[in-house]
C-alpha cells in the first residue's frame, strides 16, 4: 500500500547531553513533524511513502527536503515558497525533570500560509492509497484548516483510506473561543476518516461527548469509543495510555473497532527521548492495517515500536520490522552480533 501524509515539517533544535537552554552553546538540528515521523518509519518498514507540504524557498527548505529524502520518503509533492519554517526547542527531560518544548512562530511558516490551491491534491491522492492528516493543521491557520478539510473530502470521494490524528495542542489554541471553534472543525473532518488516533481526553474534553468524571470504568470507556465510531462511521480508534508505578513508567496500546477491543499488556519504558513515541505507535498500527494483520498483532507490534522509539534520540522512530520483531520474539537479548 502506498501511504501519503499532509502536514507540517518543523525544525527541532535540541541542546546536547540533556542540557538546559541556559547551559548550551550548541544545538542539534533535526527536521521533524507528525507526518515526517510516521512516513519515515513506514519507509523503514518497506512501504512507499509521499509527503505533501510546503517548505521555505531557501537553503533551510533545501536542507529539510534533503532530510525527508534521506529518511526514505518521496518529495514529489513538496513545494517551496516563502522563507520561514516553524521550529521548536526541545530540552530533553531526565529522571523527575520532564521534557520541555518551546515553540517558535509556526503560523507564518511556509506551511502555515499555504492554502489548498497551492497543492497538487488531485495528483497526490491519485498516487497514494492511504493519506494521513495531523490534527494540528486544523488549528494552526485558516489556510492549513482549509487544506486539511479539502484533502480529507477529496480522499473520501476517491475511496482512499483516511487516517487522522487528533494531536490537539491546548498551547496552540489559547485564544478566547478557540475551543468551540476547534470542536466544530474536528466534527467536520471526522466523518471523512477511517482510522483515528486519539485518547479518551480528546473525546471528553475536546469533543464533549461525555463528562470526564462519568467515564470511570473500562466498560464506560469502551462504550464511549464505540459511540464515537458509530457516529462518524470510523473503522479503527487507536491510542496509548501511560502508567506510572513505583518501578517506573509503562505504556499500553489499544485498538477498538465496533466488534473488537484489543489492549496490550503494559510494557516497561526506558526513556532516552520522549517525543515521537506516539507517532511510532501510529506507524505500527498503520503497518498492521496495510498488511491486514489481526488487531492483536497490530497492537503488539505498534506498542513495541513505541517502546523502542523512547530509546532513540530525536522525534523520528527509525526502527525496522526486524528490530521490532526481534524485541517481540527475544525480549531478553540485549546485544546482536
Amino acid at each position: 500500500m502506498k501511504v501519503g501524509a499532509f502536514g507540517e515539517v518543523m525544525l527541532r533544535l535540541t541542546p546536547p547531553e540533556y542540557r538546559l537552554l541556559e547551559q548550551g552553546r550548541t544545538l542539534c538540528m533535526d527536521f521533524t513533524g507528525t507526518g515526517v515521523s510516521i512516513l519515515a518509519n513506514l519507509a523503514h518498514f518497506g512501504l512507499k511513502t509521499w509527503m505533501m507540504t510546503h517548505l521555505p524557498k531557501n537553503r533551510l527548505g533545501d536542507a529539510a527536503e534533503a532530510s525527508l529524502k534521506q529518511m526514505g520518503m518521496s518529495t514529489d509533492f513538496v513545494g517551496h515558497s516563502h522563507n520561514h519554517i516553524g521550529s521548536y526547542f526541545a530540552e530533553n527531560g531526565f529522571g523527575a525533570r520532564p521534557t520541555y518544548v518551546t515553540y517558535q512562530n509556526r503560523r507564518d511558516s511556509s506551511f502555515g500560509i499555504s492554502g489548498p490551491d497551492t497543492y497538487p491534491i488531485e495528483t497526490f491522492l491519485d498516487t497514494v492509497d492511504m493519506v494521513h492528516i495531523c490534527g494540528i493543521s486544523l488549528g494552526l491557520t485558516q489556510d492549513t484548516w482549509r487544506s486539511a478539510k479539502y484533502i480529507a473530502q477529496k480522499a473520501y470521494e476517491k475511496n482512499k483510506t483516511v487516517c487522522f490524528d487528533f494531536n490537539f495542542r491546548p498551547s496552540l489554541n489559547t485564544e478566547q473561543g478557540k475551543g468551540s471553534l476547534m470542536k466544530e472543525r474536528y466534527e467536520e473532518i471526522l466523518p471523512y476518516c477511517d482510522i483515528v488516533f486519539g485518547s479518551l481526553r480528546d473525546l471528553t474534553d475536546l469533543l464533549k461527548l461525555a463528562p470526564a468524571e462519568s467515564v470511570v470504568s473500562e466498560e464506560d470507556t469502551l462504550k464511549l469509543i464505540r459511540d464515537f465510531l458509530k457516529a462518524n462511521d470510523i473503522k479503527w480508534f487507536a491510542g496509548t495510555d501511560r502508567l506510572r508505578q513505583k518501578d517506573g513508567q509503562y505504556i499500553t496500546g489499544r485498538i477498538v473497532t465496533l466488534r473488537e477491543d484489543i489492549k496490550t499488556m503494559p510494557r516497561h519504558l526506558t526513556v532516552l527521548d520522549r517525543i515521537g513515541a506516539g507517532d511510532a505507535y501510529a506507524a505500527g498500527v498503520l503497518l498492521g492495517y496495510c498488511e491486514k494483520w489481526s488487531l492483536e498483532r497490530s497492537a503488539d507490534f505498534a506498542v513495541t515500536n513505541a517502546v523502542l522509539a523512547h530509546t532513540i534520540a530525536g522525534d523520528v522512530p527509525l526502527t525496522s520490522r526486524e528490530q521490532v520483531q526481534h524485541v517481540l520474539d527475544h525480549p531478553t537479548i540485549d546485544i546482536i552480533r
